[in-house]
């Protein structure tokens, strides 16, 4: 796995999803992107100076977008501080810095003999999975994935994940997941992964469900964000 790296960034396009809910486009040189599917960055609005060394509060994010390109993606929602800087001081054409990759949620690493792999993402907890969906929709391993969307105008990836669902199997929860049903159907499936993505409320609910159900805890994967 590469070693992280620290490279300036310029942010080439900001999508406004509304609902304070935000896309964004950071290019990169293409060093940058040699990442797994699943794994995030950290951001930076300070200034930093290679020279020090030290780097600057930050914020983490996963990656939504495939891996060797000359552009990073990442999908954020205003929730602190933080986040509501970024949704005031990111325009097209600042730079930024970022560090990467990071992280051990990478959904590869778990397919080995595995009869399917179950993706669940809440809000923009489907950022992970895209880069992941993108490189394997066509693996001879079924994929399921369950996503639940706040409303229509924050389907994220709507039509890439319409396009995928030629080879994968997706559902789409408008509104609150039923996560007491979507945990039954999941728990019945049998050497399978399940990996979870979202709020961490969203995330304890259905482990707890599944484990309850007598799915195997160590076939649940999590990457957990606030």
């Amino acid at each position: 796995m590469p070693n992280p790296i620290k490279t300036k960034a310029k942010v080439s396009n900001i999508i406004n999803h509304g609902e304070d809910i935000f896309t964004v486009r950071l290019d990169v040189p293409k060093k940058a992107t040699r990442f797994k599917p699943g794994q995030f960055l950290h951001l930076t609005l300070e200034d930093f100076d290679p020279a020090s060394g030290f780097w600057p509060e930050s914020r983490v994010f996963s990656i939504a977008s495939p891996p060797k390109r000359d552009y990073l993606d990442i999908i954020y929602s205003v929730k602190g501080e933080y986040t509501a800087r970024m949704s005031k001081e990111l325009y097209v054409g600042r730079e930024v810095w970022l560090k990467l990759p990071y992280g051990d949620f990478i959904i590869e690493n778990y397919m080995e003999d595995k009869d399917e792999i179950v993706l669940v993402a809440g809000g923009t907890g489907i950022s992970p999975f895209i880069p992941f969906l993108l490189k394997h929709d066509k693996s001879n391993i079924p994929i399921t994935l369950y996503y639940g969307i706040r409303n229509e105008n924050l389907y994220l990836f709507k039509n890439l994940i319409e396009d995928l669902s030629q080879n994968v199997n997706v559902y789409i929860k408008q509104g609150i997941m039923d996560i007491q049903n979507i945990s039954n159907e999941i728990a019945l499936k049998k050497n399978t992964i399940c990996c979870i993505s979202g709020p961490y409320e969203m995330i304890s609910k259905f482990r707890a469900n599944l484990v309850d159900k007598g799915f195997n805890e160590n076939s649940i994967k999590i990457d957990a964000w606030e």
